[in-house]
């Protein structure tokens, strides 16, 4: 039986994943191995000290920063991703490296669109052979562009962001199959293509944590029962903090707080939002930074509520995955659960709007027990882990590549 061999390009690193594209990234190169696949990975990305100071793989390549800051030769903080496909494309040197890495393959697997000009320059050099593309569509990221330009007010809104939707429109017609991560985000890409859309929504992959690790937090932390929001400094996620609290972290007790892991604390407190009301703020708050994933755990494990403020952005979230998973208290936005809907019932799950209420809802759950354990809502917990999320995925590959 001939091995399905499969090259996929990321726009991070995924040899330790942090952040929620890196472990949907490092997810996919997994179960396309338990699979049986062959497998290929190979990033570009830019070189920031949070990507070049962790582990990188054997043809990965960190992209320098000032030429992923200019846009039609005027500078502009905000093309990073997008500039990043047509300064990684004229690399010849990391591209024979990474043709050398991958060697043939039946199959280039795109995570997200911005390396698509990368795609062109291998396919044109033929050193990889003739190859299908996969698309794996993240987001529909032409609004998540807009709105992030709207915000910043940026001049530039209308050619950026139509630049990133032709991008997509291409990722979408090239593609032999396109991956969607939710059923709004199939039903937009399928207007773009005529290959098959298939549903690859996110997932989880289950941690565990020890009781000496779990102790050294809980002394950190405190004993009291707290909040937790994991996630990276990518603004929507500021944004939807500030948000879901209204004016401050009034709404909570003096007593109660909000435990912040990952790079978001640090921009959240800095945020007119949270300098405002800061000695307010600052009572109900505990920052902790980026955690490996042994700390991560044993964070997680001594959460009494995950916190989903998710206000903005198309997709679904991987850190929705997670706080289902968990069987705590869950408080999401509406928003939050795009991808999700099918466990809007879990027991101890709080789905309220920004605002008051979503600040009432913290507040109560942080003053009851949590959800009985029951084995039905266990059951579709586990439906979760990305092998099953990821199925029909690995799937479309098995089934394109048996038709002659």
């Amino acid at each position: 039986m001939t091995v399905l061999r499969v090259l996929v390009l990321g726009s991070y690193p995924a040899v330790n994943p942090r952040h929620g594209g890196q472990v949907r990234l490092s997810s996919i190169v997994a179960a396309y191995r338990a699979r049986g696949f062959q497998v290929a990975q190979a990033s570009f990305f830019p070189a920031h000290d949070f990507y070049t100071q962790s582990a990188l793989g054997p043809a990965d390549v960190a992209l320098p920063i000032p030429a992923l800051h200019s846009w039609h030769g005027k500078p502009n903080a905000f093309v990073e991703d997008l500039s990043a496909g047509d300064v990684a494309a004229a690399d010849t040197h990391a591209l024979a490296g990474l043709e050398r890495h991958a060697g043939k393959v039946d199959f280039v697997h795109l995570e997200q669109p911005w390396l698509l000009p990368v795609v062109h320059r291998l396919r044109d050099r033929a050193a990889i052979g003739p190859f299908d593309l996969v698309y794996g569509s993240q987001n529909i990221e032409h609004e998540l562009k807009r709105a992030i330009l709207r915000q910043h007010r940026a001049p530039e809104e209308e050619e950026i962001s139509g630049a990133v939707l032709a991008l997509e429109r291409r990722c979408a017609q090239e593609a032999a199959v396109v991956a969607a991560v939710t059923n709004e985000d199939a039903q937009a890409l399928s207007a773009w293509t005529s290959a098959p859309v298939v549903l690859a929504g996110n997932g989880v992959t289950p941690w565990r944590s020890d009781e000496s690790t779990r102790e050294r937090w809980r002394e950190r932390i405190g004993p009291g029962r707290f909040a937790l929001y994991v996630a990276s400094a990518h603004p929507p996620n500021i944004q939807g903090l500030c948000e879901s609290f209204g004016a401050s972290l009034a709404g909570l007790s003096p007593v109660q707080r909000i435990v912040l892991a990952g790079h978001v604390g640090e921009f959240v407190t800095q945020t007119e939002w949270f300098k405002r009301w800061q000695p307010l703020n600052e009572r109900r708050t505990v920052t902790l930074g980026v955690l490996d994933i042994d700390d991560l755990s044993a964070v997680r494990d001594l959460a009494h509520t995950f916190l989903l403020p998710v206000t903005s952005g198309g997709g679904s979230n991987l850190k929705t995955a997670e706080a289902l998973y968990s069987g705590r208290h869950v408080v999401a936005t509406p928003l939050a659960m795009r991808g999700f809907e099918h466990l809007s019932d879990l027991p101890g799950l709080r789905i309220v709007r920004p605002g008051a209420d979503f600040a009432d809802a913290v507040r109560r759950s942080l003053g009851e027990p949590q959800p009985a354990p029951e084995a039905p809502a266990s059951l579709r917990r586990e439906s979760l882990g990305w092998p099953k999320t990821l199925a029909a995925l690995c799937d479309a590959l098995a089934n394109k590549k048996a038709v002659p």
